[in-house]
C-alpha cells in the first residue's frame, strides 16, 4: 500500500514538473502545456535528435506556442501553433513588445521558463551564447548576404499583443535572407493568411543545407543558415483542409529537392504550393530520419 503511494506520488510530481517546465528534457511534448498547438494533440512525428530542445514558449506566464529548437545548429527546427491565438488572460491594455528575447532555461535549467529580453549582459554571457544565437549583428553582411531573423510562427498570425510579443524569440527565428524574407516569404505568408480561421493549426519549419552554412563565417559555426523554408496548415472545416508551401530562401543558386514523383525544382528565392505529403516525403528525403514525417495526425482528416 505504501508501495504504491510512493508510486503515485512520484508519477505526479514527474508530471507537474513536465507540465510546468517550459523547455522539456523529455523527447516528447506530452502532457506538457502545448500540447493543444498540435492537431489532434499530436506532435509531429519523425523529427529525431538527441540534443534537441522541446520548448512551450513563454511570455508574461503564459504558453503561445511550441517550438523544436536544435542545440547544435542554434537554429528552431519547427514552430507549431493555433491561427489567431490569444491567451485567456491576454488584456487589450497588455503593452506590445517587439524587442528580440531569448530562452533562459536553455542556458540554465534552473532560471523560469519565461522569455526574457536581450540586452548587452546576455550578448556577453558565454553560457546564454553557447546556448541561443544571442549576439549575432544582422547588420552586417555575412558570406555576401544580409540575413535577418525569421519568423517561423509569424506574428500576424497571433491574436493579441502578447501573444504576438512572444514570437520575436530567438528560438522562433532562424536567419533568412533578407530579400527573400521580406518579399518572397511575405507574399507566402500574406496568401496562406486569408485562408485561415480560429480552428485551424499551422506548422512552420527550415530545412538545413546538405552541407551546413553557417553564420558568422566558415569557421565560427555560430548559428546554422536553412536552405529552405516552410509552412503548413490544417483546417478540419476546410475544403481541402490543408495545404503547403516551400520556400527556397539561397537566392544564388537553382536546386533540386525531393526524389521520384515528389522532386521539385527551385530557381533563386522561389516559393511553391505544395501539398502536405510532399512536402513531408521532401522532409524525410532531405532529414533523412528513422520513422517517416508526419506533420498532422491521419492527414488531417
Amino acid at each position: 500500500m505504501l508501495y504504491s503511494l510512493i508510486c503515485g506520488l512520484l508519477a505526479l510530481a514527474t508530471l507537474w514538473s513536465v507540465v510546468n517546465a517550459t523547455v522539456l528534457t523529455s523527447d516528447t511534448f506530452e502532457n506538457s502545456p502545448c500540447m493543444k498547438f498540435f492537431y489532434k494533440n499530436q506532435e509531429l512525428t519523425g523529427f529525431e535528435g538527441y540534443n534537441y530542445a522541446r520548448i512551450c514558449q513563454t511570455f508574461r506566464d503564459r504558453y503561445y506556442f511550441a517550438s523544436l529548437y536544435d542545440k547544435d545548429r542554434r537554429i528552431p527546427l519547427y514552430s507549431a501553433s493555433l491561427f489567431n491565438y490569444k491567451d485567456p488572460l491576454d488584456k487589450e491594455t497588455d503593452m506590445s513588445n517587439e524587442h528580440w528575447k531569448y530562452e533562459p532555461q536553455l542556458a540554465d535549467p534552473s532560471q523560469k521558463g519565461n522569455m526574457q529580453q536581450i540586452d548587452s549582459k546576455v550578448k556577453d554571457d558565454p553560457i546564454v551564447k553557447q546556448s541561443q544565437p544571442v549576439e549575432i549583428d544582422y547588420n552586417k553582411v555575412y558570406q555576401n548576404v544580409k540575413y535577418t531573423r525569421g519568423h517561423l510562427n509569424p506574428n500576424s498570425y497571433m491574436g493579441s499583443k502578447s501573444s504576438k510579443a512572444s514570437t520575436f524569440t530567438v528560438t522562433n527565428a532562424p536567419p533568412q535572407p533578407r530579400g527573400f524574407n521580406q518579399e518572397q516569404w511575405r507574399n507566402a505568408e500574406n496568401k496562406i493568411l486569408g485562408l485561415l480561421n480560429n480552428k485551424c493549426h499551422v506548422v512552420s519549419g527550415v530545412i538545413p543545407y546538405q552541407v551546413e552554412k553557417w553564420i558568422p563565417d566558415n569557421t565560427a559555426r555560430r548559428v546554422a543558415v536553412p536552405e529552405f523554408v516552410w509552412m503548413a496548415y490544417c483546417c478540419p472545416d476546410h475544403q481541402p483542409p490543408t495545404g503547403a508551401v516551400l520556400g527556397h530562401s539561397d537566392g544564388s543558386k537553382t536546386v533540386t529537392v525531393g526524389e521520384g514523383a515528389d522532386k521539385l525544382q527551385f530557381k533563386p528565392a522561389e516559393t511553391k504550393e505544395i501539398e502536405v505529403h510532399q512536402l513531408e516525403a521532401i522532409l524525410s528525403s532531405r532529414l533523412q530520419p528513422k520513422n517517416h514525417i508526419s506533420i498532422f495526425k491521419d492527414g488531417c482528416t
